[in-house]
């Protein structure tokens, strides 16, 4: 026991030692500029929520140009959590989310690294988490784009198919809960990820169930009943711990912009296919995606990682001819690389038939984010090269053991050091800009400049306007970001601000006549108003939907309160059994 925690805690260092030219351009503590540089301010006000109570804040103040904003009532909450835990332990916003980097990092190249070495071998796995920590799309998300959640996603996708692959081979309840929670954790952080990703689960259940049916024993079909079963029973705990968030984000999207913002205009996928040349070369660059050749970001999938795909394949063939029949691993390698092959069709154009079918498609806006698959993969198959490699020279006699023995690691290692070489130098951000904290956490920071890169979730009655692209945006300029909680549009009243929460606020007011009072938030669907603790109206016929309501002379204490919507609750009371029935599974035993 203690000889295998050794083992696997040196493979871990190992790992580690191998990412770190990957990580090397994070360990300072300047600020780099990305594409979605909003991750700052989403955690800040995510702890700044949490400070105030509020477990889990579908509302955050200051963004949507200071009038509030359903943030992570849409947007995948998960990898803010892990940042505030990180802030929480001490570490600077901006810190906070470089380690969440950092993360994705190690974890991803260990769960390729489990899955390879599981399929494969163990120096197949290494090099496997080599090449998938060096996969050109891996240093655009993280420098070019500073796409954190599909970051984070790309390394949690192992572990869906290790787990699901653990489930095949040993249908134990434990296996099952594992399988459904780590679907839980890639839906919690990028749904639009996580709905292709069932996909490729249902084409390797197909997979599995084919290996099964071989064999007609009747042992072996109740087999394949029994992991389709359980299969399922793991898909639908994963839907149901995370349905407190997809639930209200799927049937509350159409009350926001994001139809018009994520499927139409420049943002819409018919103008980001990838060119299949652009596999093979396109310019390094730190620009955005294009129409045809234009990107101003690479698509390669590398020089040593196409080498070892084509050799996998040579490699694989001379191994059936060797071995004289089809094995476990030589279908295991090929339903790999049909995996590989459907990703790389996913971005092309010839694919368009699938993409103008399927409308949830519509919201991944580029085609190439199925590159994030394409690096999973192809990184397997990689390890694959070396496996069949080593099984080549087990079934020569002439060659001496030691060759046997050693050739492979060899080879394995010249791989893996030319990999970091070459590779480890796009790692790095365009440039670095000396900011702090404070800075990117400022009211004009968050109310402004991050509020006009990311405004999909704004209502969608809000007035909008042009931009000289001939996109859409809120026809909202700075002057127009409210300086205040909340304003007296009409009549004649003084007032006090009692509480001032995210989601709660609290006013005193003495109205010396009839009055209009105007909340500087937009009006969305939970929030209601409260005239000394009795509902009344809210009026949003305005320009920006502000919440408007009507008040009586008199005294009163006005309420206006963000609460559940009816397919919240539902959603929210789902994930509560979910998690109960995971719990239970985990620790029954299995039945098989």
């Amino acid at each position: 026991m203690l000889n295998k925690i050794h083992r696997n805690l040196i493979t871990f260092l190992l790992l580690c030692i191998i990412t770190i030219p990957a990580i090397v351009a994070l360990l300072n503590n300047q600020h780099f500029l990305t594409h979605d540089d909003q991750h700052i301010a989403r955690l800040y006000l995510l702890v700044q929520a949490l400070l105030q109570g509020n477990l889990y804040p579908r509302w955050v103040d200051i963004l949507g140009f200071g009038f509030g904003y359903p943030l992570f009532n849409f947007y995948p909450p998960l990898i803010y959590y892990l940042g505030a835990l990180f802030h929480g332990l001490g570490a600077s916003y901006i810190w906070s989310i470089k380690l969440v980097f950092i993360l994705g990092f190690i974890v991803g190249a260990y769960g390729v690294y489990q899955l390879t070495k599981r399929l494969t071998c163990k120096i197949a796995g290494l090099l496997a988490a080599t090449l998938y920590t060096y996969f050109f799309y891996h240093a655009v998300l993280i420098y070019v784009r500073g796409a954190l959640a599909e970051f984070i996603a790309m390394a949690i996708l192992p572990f869906v198919f290790l787990n699901l692959d653990r489930l095949y081979r040993d249908k134990t309840w434990k296996n099952t809960a594992l399988f459904g929670i780590s679907l839980t954790f890639l839906i919690l952080c990028h749904p639009l990820i996580a709905f292709p990703t069932f996909i490729y689960i249902v084409i390797a259940l197909i997979f599995y169930a084919s290996q099964s049916v071989k064999c007609s024993q009747t042992n072996k079909i109740n087999q394949l009943v029994n992991f389709l079963i359980k299969a399922i029973i793991g898909i639908l705990i994963g839907l149901a711990i995370s349905s407190f968030f997809w639930l209200p984000s799927l049937v509350e999207r159409n009350h926001t912009m994001t139809d018009l913002i994520l499927t139409n205009e420049l943002a819409s996928y018919k103008i980001h296919y990838i060119n299949p040349q652009q596999f093979i070369y396109s310019p390094w660059g730190f620009g955005g995606s294009a129409e045809g050749l234009n990107d101003g970001m690479t698509f390669q999938l590398g020089k040593i990682h196409l080498y070892l795909l084509f050799s996998a394949v040579v490699l694989s063939l001379i191994y059936l001819f060797k071995k004289r029949k089809k094995d476990q691993h030589f279908s295991h390698f090929y339903f790999i690389l049909f995996m590989f092959i459907f990703s790389i069709f996913m971005t092309l154009g010839y694919s368009s038939i699938i993409w103008d079918n399927i409308k949830y498609l519509w919201y991944m806006q580029f085609p190439w984010r199925f590159l994030t698959f394409v690096g999973v993969f192809i990184s397997i198959i990689g390890g694959y090269c070396i496996f069949f490699l080593q099984g080549i020279l087990d079934q020569y006699e002439g060659i001496s053991p030691s060759i046997k023995k050693n050739l492979a690691p060899i080879i394995v290692l010249i791989f893996i050091l030319s990999t970091v070489l070459i590779y480890q130098k796009y790692f790095h951000p365009d440039k670095y800009v000396p900011l702090t904290d404070r800075q990117k956490t400022s009211f004009n920071e968050i109310a402004w400049n991050v509020s006009r890169t990311s405004y999909e979730f704004v209502p969608k009655g809000v007035k909008k306007t042009k931009t000289a692209l001939n996109t859409t945006i809120p026809d909202i300029r700075k002057n127009d970001i409210p300086k205040s909680v909340y304003e007296i549009i009409d009549g004649k009243a003084s007032s006090y601000i009692k509480l001032n929460l995210f989601t709660e606020k609290i006013l005193l007011i003495n109205a010396e006549t009839d009055s209009t009072v105007r909340i500087n938030t937009y009006y969305f669907p939970g929030w209601n108003a409260y005239l000394n603790n009795r509902k009344i109206r809210i009026y949003d016929n305005n320009d920006y939907k502000l919440i408007t309501v009507k008040v009586p002379k008199g005294q009163h204490q006005l309420k206006v309160k963000f609460e559940n919507t009816p397919v919240r609750t539902i959603g929210e009371f789902i994930s509560l059994i979910g998690l109960i029935v995971f719990l239970y599974l985990l620790g029954k035993k299995s039945l098989n």
